[in-house]
């Protein structure tokens, strides 16, 4: 991403450069020319030498006026494509700063609700007034909130070192079997979810890290089952075309308004954000996102509110 910026800023600035130039000597060509226009007039008494004098003298006065006028004009546009420049080099710093303000606030609110549950569980015990049933009863909700800010931090590393973990040997990998596998995994071990219906093509074969590509199916799936009419199991689709094999989940959930179909790939956004929202860190869509541009891929969302949702990931096929 920073090379292809840097490659953008460095032909911007080329660009600019020629530009400036151009209009430059345009201008001084200009004044040049006038300059060396005959439109003074010499007494016929005057000698040939003075003649000479008087012509070099006027056509140096013209030439610095027609400099003057370049500079000028040369000074006044680079002014405003700096002014412009600035202005578009700024705001990918200021959007990302604003990203990580954000941030940085979703992540405090997100483990203040398990430490203010471990502190009010742990003042309560201490109080020592309660039976050991609600000992046990308090020291479960410190091991769950302790639980949950445990999965909140490795997903908090896991999103921050995406683009720094270094690339693993990529494995020609089945999507298909990668799929079923991962299914069969998460059904047996949350055998009261209904099952997903699977639709699963053959030979789609890719090249990208058997773990990573797992992750980011699992996400998905939990994300169906969280969002999904719990009468009706999410629907997985592996399919290919020339160039990519694509994995689709789809569930029968609320839908998602056109204006969040990027937005829900940030961390911690949630589009219900009140007590209707399904418990979760708010970050699973950012790590799947994430792993699928590390191997090459894409991964984006399609909705019809009030009907469907579905999570399509492209990855290049092999083959």
């Amino acid at each position: 991403m920073f090379r292809r910026a840097r490659f953008r800023l460095t032909v911007l600035y080329v660009a600019m450069f020629t530009l400036v130039l151009g209009v430059f000597s345009a201008v001084f060509f200009l004044g040049f020319a006038t300059a060396l226009a005959p439109t003074f007039d010499l007494a016929p008494e005057i000698t040939n030498e003075q003649a000479a004098e008087v012509a070099y003298q006027s056509a140096v006065d013209r030439i610095g006026i027609a400099l003057l006028v370049a500079d000028v004009v040369v000074v006044a546009l680079v002014a405003a494509l700096a002014w412009v420049l600035a202005a578009r080099t700024l705001r990918p710093i200021r959007e990302a700063h604003e990203r990580q303000r954000r941030f940085v606030a979703d992540a405090s609110h997100e483990m203040r609700t398990p430490l203010t549950a471990i502190r009010a569980s742990a003042e309560g015990a201490l109080r020592g007034s309660g039976s050991s049933d609600e000992l046990a009863a308090a020291l479960k909700v410190v091991a769950s909130s302790a639980e949950r800010l445990t999965r909140i931090t490795n997903d908090l590393l896991l999103l921050a070192r995406s683009d720094e973990l270094p690339l693993r040997d990529h494995d020609l990998v089945d999507m298909s079997v990668l799929v079923a596998e991962t299914v069969e995994r998460l059904e047996t071990a949350h055998p009261e979810l209904p099952r997903a219906r699977m639709i699963l093509g053959t030979d789609l074969v890719v090249n990208a890290d058997p773990s990573e590509v797992e992750r980011i199916v699992s996400n998905l799936l939990d994300n169906a089952y969280r969002y999904g009419d719990a009468a009706s199991p999410p629907t997985i689709t592996t399919a290919a075309s020339e160039r990519d094999v694509t994995v689709e989940v789809t569930d029968t959930g609320p839908g998602i308004a056109a204006a969040d179909l990027e937005r829900i790939f940030e961390p911690f956004y949630r589009v219900h954000a009140d007590a209707r929202a399904p418990d979760g860190s708010g970050l699973g869509l950012a790590i799947a996102r994430g792993l699928a541009r590390r191997n090459h891929g894409r991964l984006v969302a399609l909705s019809q509110p009030g009907a469907t949702t579905t999570f399509r990931l492209s990855l290049p096929r092999t083959g």
